[in-house]
């Protein structure tokens, strides 16, 4: 391979390397600090500050030889430190997270020390490579243009490449460590192409061939181990987990700090909290008993299959981005099998589907986010089409004890299209349960209008009844163009991590 072939080969791998690397590390911390927006912001600014110091390395490495040997060695280092990425960065971010939690600091703060400490040195190492393949590859001052922009253009190329075959194959179709260590497979080989012939090209070949046979021969244990865990997928969106613990399976999606579905093997309904108002919720409709039901999140089918004993006649229809998530549903959570499930994203299909439901349920978010793009007053309007006389809309809204600043924006925005709006702050400190109808309350049809008898009517009926909600006058509406719900939740997730940290001090 002649040194200018080598060169133009290395900016690409590189370029690819980044971004495979980046998305690999996105799917490696999923399961411990989540995939909200300040763990992507931190994620990233990693990558970028890490990057940053690396180019100013590499500026001054090549300040001081012309010998293409350092730049093998560091692209060995760089491919050594990404093996090693996924066998040492999960206990350290289980540690992390698990004191950051007894000391009441909050995810974020984990999410910082995990997150830089697991990503920043192979980042650091790879950008290091591209003053140097510049430095390598311009022979005279006139062709530095033209050289650099061959170099930036095949190092972006390699981005893209990188980004779509990790983003759409290795990751859901391998998982994170074998994406990454592929990634550092192809970082050896070219490192060991540019050592100079002889002993060290050889010694260097001898110790990669023993780390990666190390690495295939090193027992796979479980990406999370939580208590009773009897399944774990890494898929396209999430990190999926199920536990079994006596009685009870329950299903996690990625840090796992809410359980996003829950089944009782011994066939009895979980009547109690969130779900226990999906099975009261059609009491708020003017019909009673639902003859069509929409589940937008679907998830492992908890709510579903509260409706479907509760309402043997009503016709579901569940709507899930993930479907790994629902496969899970099918094998372990008792989802039945007569549930229609759309596996889409909600808004795209709603835009085709003409159908209209007495009830709708909406419940995808994911603690502590919300998506923006189901909470607008576009999507409301959606719905709103597709609600048949006397519906209602449900929704469940991720809170933080006393703050509401994301429900009441959403209480607002909602109160645009169903102008009748009621809700119920849930005593988990968590959860809050919206109601939006056309009707007035008085037109409910009531528990006694279900049909619903024996034990379950008893549990319904002790739940705490909607009562009409009140936003706080200044909550914004949130449209497509202008929803800030990242950001009202990220005030609230600094304000509780300000909090621990004054707590701790004092």
């Amino acid at each position: 391979m002649s040194p200018r072939t080598f060169l133009y080969l290395t900016a690409f791998s590189t370029g690819a390397a980044v971004m495979a690397a980046e998305l690999g590390a996105s799917r490696l911390v999923a399961p411990f600090y989540g995939t909200s927006t300040p763990v992507w912001a931190l994620l990233i600014g990693t990558v970028l500050s890490s990057m940053a110091v690396g180019q100013l390395l590499g500026g001054w490495l090549a300040a001081r030889t012309r010998s293409i040997r350092p730049l093998g060695l560091l692209l060995l280092a760089s491919a050594a430190l990404l093996a090693l990425l996924p066998v040492v960065a999960r206990p350290i971010m289980g540690g992390s997270l698990e004191i950051m939690r007894h000391g009441a600091v909050g995810a974020l703060a984990a999410s910082a020390v995990g997150v830089t400490a697991v990503l920043a040195l192979p980042m650091l190492v790879l950008g290091a490579a591209g003053p140097m393949l510049i430095h390598q590859a311009v022979e005279t001052r006139e062709a530095t243009g033209q050289v650099a922009g061959r170099l930036y253009a095949l190092g972006t190329a390699g981005s893209l490449v990188g980004t779509w075959l990790s983003g759409l194959f290795l990751v859901p179709l391998l998982g994170s460590t074998s994406t990454l260590w592929l990634c550092a497979a192809g970082l050896a080989g070219i490192g060991v192409v540019g050592l100079e012939r002889g002993a060290p090209r050889r010694l260097a070949l001898a110790a990669v061939l023993a780390t990666a046979t190390g690495l295939a021969l090193t027992p796979r244990g479980p990406v999370k181990d939580r208590p009773g865990a009897i399944h774990e997928q890494e898929t396209r969106y999430n990190y999926v987990q199920v536990t079994e613990n006596g009685n009870v399976r329950s299903l996690y999606l990625n840090e796992g700090y809410a359980t996003q579905s829950v089944y009782l093997l011994d066939g009895s309904l979980p009547l109690h909290g969130v779900w226990g108002y999906y099975g009261l919720a059609p009491s708020w409709t003017t019909t009673g008993a639902p003859e069509r039901v929409l589940l937008v999140g679907l998830g492992g089918g908890t709510s579903a299959r509260i409706l479907r004993s509760l309402y043997p006649g009503a016709e579901i229809v569940g709507v899930e981005l993930d479907p790994g998530v629902v496969e899970a549903g099918r094998r372990y959570m008792g989802l039945p099998d007569d549930i229609e499930v759309v596996v889409q994203d909600a808004r795209t299909w709603l835009h085709v589907d003409d159908s209209h439901y007495d009830l709708v349920l909406v419940d995808a978010f994911q603690f502590p986010y919300v998506p923006f793009q189901l909470t607008t007053r576009e999507f409301f309007a959606t719905l709103g089409d597709h609600l048949a006389p006397g519906g209602a809309v449900v929704l469940n809204i991720g809170r933080d004890r006393e703050s509401r600043e994301v429900v009441d924006a959403v209480a607002a925005t909602l109160a645009t299209e169903l102008p009748v709006v009621r809700g119920v702050d849930l005593p988990n400190g968590g959860n809050t349960i919206l109601v939006g109808t056309h009707h007035h309350a008085d037109q409910d049809a009531g528990l006694r209008a279900l049909g619903i008898s024996g034990s379950a009517h008893s549990r319904l009926a002790r739940l705490a009844p909607v009562e009409p909600w009140q936003p706080d006058p200044a909550s914004v509406v949130l449209t497509d163009e202008r929803a800030p719900v990242e950001l009202l939740t990220d005030h609230i997730v600094l304000r509780r991590l300000v909090h621990g940290l004054v707590g701790r001090a004092s």
